[in-house]
């Protein structure tokens, strides 16, 4: 077994390297894993001393400072290769890693995500607020690492482009680097966080910190771009586009087409064995992904599974993990709320509830945001009426903080129904919802409120039903990229022949 490098993940680290202060970040996975696979195969990276509350500090810097710990303290995990196990931003860590610093192929093997924060984490909103600044005062000394919470926050610029640049085929984890991944990520928060009044703490399909969807690599990614036309069209038709736009007409112009298209199972972007385990949090001593007591076995079995990936067995291993998953789901589906729960969650199989993430990014075609603008998710255009609104499927949305011309949207996709049939005609179980919406119009507009010289061409896209169960999946993000057409009036710069 080569050796394993642990990472942890935001704001979990100690100032001090004693066995008490790292059994306080991992519990007792290190020892675990020495009694299955021999004594010093575990080794410890420590990016702690705070580094990252420290409010001056970027990912950038911390995937930094862990390749020049490599180098200098560990050169033969980079001559002889090892295994890495993260958890929560650790995983942003050692991807950035990846693409920043690691050689090709990597030394890096077999990859396992414990609840990464993949697409980010509510919590990191909130850590940026004023409330989480003043606790940092009082607690800490000030710092929250805000930079880091940029890259945490939903719907992060700089976490889209880390994750986009893996879907060139060129930077291929598997192909290029030779490096297997994994995720791994429970989808039931600690009830004894449910007091909290924040939702992310208590969300159905997630963790308590992190979505299910936002851990899963497998993600789909659509770009729209403008068609030939609609980069040479005249300022009058512009401005009829946007009219009948403002209008809701739905007798509108095709001006925008996908350009890139990438969905998990390709050859650009293999599927990811991901994994649901049962009972199984973000955080906590019997709950927790890492530290927890009661979910170690399904969690210490599909770490086993992962470190022993190889590229021909690879295939086998997304089947073994879906099994998990499906084994996870059997069992939740006996699962009843304690009557002291009744307070906070009257149906504990919700919990499991599958959802989607889908994030629009909005810029223009020289790539620059777009902050004003307007999304709408309208019924396809002759939809059956009882089709159901994909805004019942919503259940919230969130502007990016730092770059608000980025939006997520949390959908849940399958809902418990306590009536109906299941398999064997068991009483109860999840039931699809994307299927019902039967396609929908995806719309996006903006203005431009310094001037009235510049206007963006609206985009109108039809989803049909097939599309929309192809690109919203349960437990998966989609990120939709959108470039809109800047045209500015012909009054912006005129030329006369005297």
């Amino acid at each position: 077994m080569k050796p394993i490098v642990l990472i942890h993940g935001y704001s979990a680290e100690s100032e001090e390297l004693t066995k008490p202060a790292i059994n306080a970040i991992y519990g007792d996975l290190p020892q675990a894993l020495r009694d299955k696979y021999a004594a010093d195969a575990v080794v410890e990276v420590d990016l702690s001393r705070y580094i990252s509350l420290d409010d001056g500090l970027t990912i950038d810097d911390v995937s930094r400072a862990l390749d020049r710990a490599l180098h200098s303290d560990h050169p033969h995990l980079l001559q002889g290769g090892f295994h890495a196990i993260v958890h929560s931003t650790g995983a942003l860590v050692l991807r950035n890693w990846l693409r920043r610093f690691s050689p090709r192929p990597s030394p890096l093997c077999n990859l396992v995500y414990l609840a990464g924060a993949n697409f980010g984490s509510g919590w990191a909103h909130i850590g940026k607020g004023q409330f989480a600044k003043w606790g940092s005062m009082i607690f800490r000394r000030g710092d929250r690492g805000v930079r880091i919470l940029h890259a945490l926050e939903l719907g992060s610029d700089w976490t889209i482009d880390l994750h986009r640049h893996f879907l060139d085929p060129a930077n291929s984890l598997p192909d290029k680097f030779e490096v297997l991944e994994h995720v791994v990520i429970g989808s039931q928060a600690d009830a004894a966080w449910f007091a909290a009044p924040i939702r992310y703490a208590k969300e159905d399909g997630a963790d308590g910190v992190v979505r299910v969807a936002a851990s899963n690599l497998n993600f789909n990614y659509i770009r729209f771009e403008p068609t030939e036309a609609a980069m040479n069209v005249a300022w009058q038709a512009a401005l009829d586009e946007r009219t009948r736009d403002l209008a809701r007409e739905h007798t509108r112009e095709q001006w925008y087409r996908f350009g890139e298209v990438h969905e998990p199972g390709g050859g650009d972007a293999p599927t990811i064995p991901f994994a649901i385990p049962f009972k199984c949090a973000h955080s906590g001593d019997k709950v927790g992904i890492v530290t927890g007591s009661n979910c170690r076995k399904d969690v210490l079995d599909l770490i086993d599974l992962a470190l022993g990936s190889t590229a021909d067995n690879w295939t086998t291993r997304v089947a073994l993990f879906d099994r998990h998953t499906v084994r996870t789901y059997d069992r939740a589906h006996t699962q009843k709320a304690p009557k002291w729960w009744s307070k906070w969650l009257t149906e504990p199989r919700a919990q499991y509830d599958k959802h989607a993430q889908v994030i629009v990014r909005v810029r223009d075609q020289d790539g620059r945001p777009v902050p004003n603008y307007d999304i709408f998710f309208d019924a396809a255009s002759g939809t059956r009426s009882d089709a159901l609104p994909i805004r019942e499927l919503m259940e919230t949305k969130h502007v990016n903080g730092l770059t608000p011309n980025i939006i997520t949207f949390y959908l849940r996709t399958d809902a418990f129904d306590g009536k109906a049939r299941g398999p064997g005609g068991r009483r109860g179980d999840w039931i699809p919802r994307v299927p019902a919406v039967r396609g929908c119009h995806f719309e996006v507009s903006a203005t431009e409120p310094e001037t009235g010289e510049i206007l963006y061409l609206p985009l109108r896209y039809k989803f049909t039903a097939k599309q929309l169960t192809q690109f919203i999946q349960p437990h998966r993000t989609t990120i939709l990229d959108v470039v809109l057409v800047r045209l500015p009036s012909p009054r912006v710069y005129r030329m006369v022949k005297l």
